[in-house]
């Protein structure tokens, strides 16, 4: 009699799901949240790796995730024949099935408007939200723009043949002074938009106060020289006016990507096969512009799966990562992940969806 209580107490219990095995564990929310996100920053890399073998990029969209439960309890219960089992006539028995059905939809993102989104320029906008959002000014600069007036930035191509640096000196060394606004809450970054002639006029602002060292520093090369209210104000156009002078002129997202695909350490088996091209000896003495793509990322690569990393693939029979104590390198992944969903925009389900099945767990 114990027993068959028991048994209904079992199947009464059954008849409820328990929440928190579809919320945690192997099949819950937090295990999709983070596989989806996993996958997001291996598929970055990928596209990076890609393009220092000169290969085209190519990304797929998470469309859907959806997943079924079941869990029931079954019982089932027989009496024996008298005669034939003594000890034991009546047999109960039960049983337990809890399954976890997922399905994950991909869209590939291709056509004329996501390459639109991969080459334009990046909104000025979306550089004044990351810099206000508390992203290093000096980080956003180096990896997003292009040119600042009249100072360079090195270009996607990266230094080339001559090796010479001395031309990105200033632009570098202003987006350092900027920093160093920024760490003492002194800097302020803004953006504006006005309509002349019907034409779109968008403006990247930057304020910061007189009577500091840095401040005077930077006025003096933007050529800044009536500071107004104890500030300097400086509004730099996007593109050129109608001089002909620059105001700042900011790089795709994917001039980004090509940029620090530069900093992916190819294995020499590559070069030497020519899968890869091999840097200049002027790139490879020059320890100001190795540090240049040193404090931005460091991509490894290894012959076997690395143990501690932050992040990693496979490609070309090679594992490509970032070391999880590179912080440097991490930050500006991260950075690069947040311009790319930044850039994105809604898009209409076209073309096939690749949808698969992953099993039961």
């Amino acid at each position: 009699m114990r027993k068959i209580i028991l048994l209904l107490l079992f199947m009464a219990y059954g008849c409820h799901f328990p929440s928190d095995m579809a919320l945690e564990g192997k099949g819950g929310r937090n295990a999709y949240n983070i596989e989806v996100q996993k996958t997001n920053a291996e598929e970055m890399l990928l596209n990076l790796v890609r393009l220092r073998y000169y290969d085209s990029p190519f990304f797929l969209q998470v469309s859907s995730v959806t997943s079924q439960f079941t869990f029931k309890n079954t019982a089932s219960a027989s009496i024996n024949i008298p005669g034939f089992n003594q000890t034991n006539p009546m047999i109960l028995g039960g049983e337990t099935q809890w399954q976890n059905q997922p399905t994950i939809q991909y869209s590939p993102l291709e056509g004329q408007e996501f390459a639109n989104q991969l080459m334009q320029p990046i909104d000025l906008s979306t550089l004044q939200q990351v810099i206000f959002s508390g992203w290093d000014v000096d980080r956003v600069f180096q990896l997003t723009v292009q040119n600042l007036q009249d100072y360079h930035n090195i270009s996607k191509e990266g230094i080339g043949s001559s090796g010479d640096i001395s031309k990105y000196e200033d632009f570098y060394k202003i987006s350092y002074l900027m920093r160093r606004l920024q760490l003492q809450g002194l800097l302020q970054v803004g953006y504006s938009e006005d309509l002349k002639n019907h034409i779109k006029m968008q403006s990247f602002q930057i304020a910061f106060p007189k009577n500091n060292v840095n401040s005077e520093e930077i006025a003096k090369f933007l050529r800044q020289e009536n500071p107004v209210n104890g500030k300097y104000v400086i509004s730099l156009i996007q593109g050129f006016d109608s001089k002909g002078n620059i105001g700042i002129l900011t790089r795709s997202l994917l001039s980004c990507m090509y940029f620090l695909s530069h900093c992916v350490d190819v294995p020499k088996k590559d070069i030497k096969s020519k899968k890869a091209v091999e840097y200049s000896k002027e790139f490879l003495k020059n320890e100001d512009i190795k540090g240049i793509y040193r404090d931005l990322m460091n991509i490894c690569s290894s012959p076997i799966k690395p143990k501690d990393a932050y992040v990693s693939i496979k490609y070309r029979d090679s594992w490509f990562y970032i070391q999880d104590c590179d912080l440097q390198s991490k930050r500006t992944f991260m950075l690069l992940l947040e311009l790319y969903n930044l850039q994105a925009q809604e898009r209409k389900a076209s073309g096939p969806v690749l949808t698969l099945p992953i099993g039961v767990s």
